[in-house]
């Protein structure tokens, strides 16, 4: 019964939901208005700062997947699964799975949160082990 209502709002919910894109497209209108109506800049120079600021956006994206990408390959090492292996050997209960998950993950984070997916890695070859 709960997954045929489930079933149900998923499917309402994806007649009524625009794609991503309109959502981009009505806002990229809706600022263009407003800077229109409250900014003193001319349309070109409106279209121009659009532009210069997506290519900015999509450099800082492909930073972090970069990021996100590193960190993933520095979690499959063999010299770092080797140090996740002796260290999980000390792990028996799942709240010290929890507790040393947590602390992993946040001193792995003062070091770069690209790599807190080796706290991830961590955390699943720990979910297993126990």
């Amino acid at each position: 019964m709960l997954k045929n209502l489930g079933d149900y709002f998923t499917a309402q919910f994806k007649k009524i939901m625009p794609d991503a894109f309109v959502f981009a497209l009505v806002l990229t209108l809706i600022v263009a208005l407003l800077a229109t109506l409250f900014v003193e800049a001319s349309p070109i120079e409106l279209i121009d700062s659009w532009y210069k600021g997506f290519w900015v956006l999509l450099e800082f994206g492909m930073q972090m997947s970069l990021l996100i990408v590193t960190g993933y390959a520095i979690a499959l090492s063999p010299f770092i699964d080797q140090k996740i292996e002796s260290w999980s050997a000390h792990i028996k209960s799942p709240n010290q799975v929890y507790l040393s998950v947590a602390i992993f993950g946040l001193l792995l984070s003062f070091v770069s949160w690209g790599w807190v997916v080796i706290a991830a890695v961590f955390g699943r070859k720990l979910a297993l082990k126990v």
